[in-house]
């Protein structure tokens, strides 16, 4: 009975998103951009990685500069007096910073940035997440659920459990109100309030 109740929860769901002309209504479609998301996730890690070990590499260079400017500075006439400081400076400031100045002006997130823009003509819109959110509103009609219990992701038939955040039940009383959908609106904007009370934080 609960798998019977969790198909006609999924047929619903994307029937009624697809008669308002959503693109995003086939069970292979969100597959899609499900892998597209985890490559994405990928990407950003190379680029945190690729940060990470920039800021390193900064670092490095600020720890040797800065101990070589305390001896230098603690004396200047006495540190070049030795030719070999004195070569040694001229070498840093003609060669060296350039190379820091280089280090610095790397753009790790080129590759992020690239691969995001390849992606986003993929993405769902702003009319899309409109969409899925109704579809959401009406199947919470539909069995007769109240938004607490929707917002803990206890639907008929369904076994995990997707909870929605504040933020995301603050969002769907924003749809319902810009739909002028006042009773929904109240509803989720309620349980976004009440999130909040309990604790939860808001992004």
């Amino acid at each position: 009975m609960r798998n019977f109740l969790s198909i006609v929860s999924w047929v619903w769901f994307y029937c009624s998103w697809t008669t308002h002309g959503e693109v995003f209504t086939s069970i292979g479609q969100m597959t899609d951009l499900i892998h597209t998301e985890k490559e994405l996730v990928q990407s950003l890690r190379e680029y945190i990685r690729a940060e990470e070990y920039k800021l390193a590499a900064v670092k490095n260079w600020a720890s040797k500069l800065d101990a070589l400017t305390q001896v230098s500075t603690s004396d200047p006439e006495g540190y070049l007096a030795h030719p070999v400081n004195a070569y040694k400076l001229m070498k840093r400031l003609n060669t060296e910073w350039p190379e820091l100045e280089s280090l610095v002006l790397q753009n790790p997130s080129d590759g992020f940035v690239a691969n995001m823009s390849v992606h986003r003509q993929y993405f769902p819109d702003a009319e899309d997440q409109t969409g899925a959110a109704k579809a959401l509103m009406r199947l919470q009609d539909t069995y007769q659920l109240d938004s607490e219990a929707f917002s803990k992701g206890k639907l008929p038939g369904v076994h995990s459990n997707a909870e929605l955040t504040v933020d995301d039940c603050f969002d769907m009383g924003k749809t319902a109100y810009n739909d002028a959908d006042y009773y929904h609106a109240v509803l989720w904007f309620q349980q976004s309030l009440k999130q909040l009370d309990g604790g939860e934080e808001a992004v």
